[in-house]
């Protein structure tokens, strides 16, 4: 079935992504609707959507009343949103200190490997269970351009209204503006590293700050690429 342009969306950055799928899963684990979660925090049902699909960051304030209603600590929620580099000064990520989520609605576990020093490229890797998907959405971001490997397993790759099929050893491109969403059509996991590309603006933006500077990841106004 062809999908209007009207189905596309963006999300804002890596960050918000990251913390928007953290609490989507939280609401779910508590068994919880959109409605009641914005009545009992004062968010609005809109804004509340868009946090937890990346496509808006959560003010200050917003993301206090999330934390107190979900019991865990905004220090928590803001863990998988930025690491410093420890003893490498940021040069360097550990192993077991790499932001992730685990989407198991949609059978997504995703990873982001990149270094705090790292301000324009970063480096992915998501694992997908069979029937494992990004959505129903095509979607688009402001990052300039993704190059990625499958790893192993089978995806299906749609550019626009083209789909492809791809397999273990094959590799595959597109800027971030181009809508695109991609699914496991096989009944093994699949494994996909990405590399994704931010212009200087995007990266002071939607980045975490150095090791040093100090202050958070989200701010009460909203940020993001």
């Amino acid at each position: 079935m062809a999908r209007s342009a009207a189905a596309v969306v963006r999300p804002k950055s890596l960050i918000d992504l990251w913390l928007g799928a953290q609490l989507r899963q939280l609401r779910k684990r508590r068994g919880l609707s959109l409605a009641e979660v914005s009545a009992a925090c004062d968010v609005s049902l809109g804004m509340l959507s868009q946090i937890e699909r990346g496509l808006s960051a959560p003010s200050l304030r917003a993301l206090q009343a999330l934390s107190r209603l979900y019991g865990v600590s905004i220090d928590d929620l803001l863990r998988n949103a930025g690491q410093d580099g420890g003893d490498t000064d940021g040069h360097v990520l550990r192993a077991g200190l790499h932001r992730r989520i685990d989407s198991l609605d949609r059978g997504v576990s995703k990873e982001v490997y990149t270094p705090p020093r790292s301000s324009t490229l970063d480096l992915c890797r998501a694992v997908l269970a069979p029937g494992g998907a990004s959505g129903d959405e095509l979607f688009v971001t402001d990052t300039h351009q993704q190059v990625g490997l499958v790893v192993r397993g089978e995806l299906d790759l749609w550019i626009g209204q083209r789909v492809v099929r791809l397999r273990s050893g094959d590799s595959f491109c597109y800027a971030g503006n181009e809508p695109r969403r991609w699914c496991n059509p096989g009944d093994t996991e699949t494994e996909v590293i990405w590399a994704i590309s931010h212009s200087a603006s995007q990266a002071s933006a939607g980045q975490p700050p150095p090791p040093g500077a100090g202050g958070s990841s989200i701010s009460t106004d909203q940020q993001g690429e």
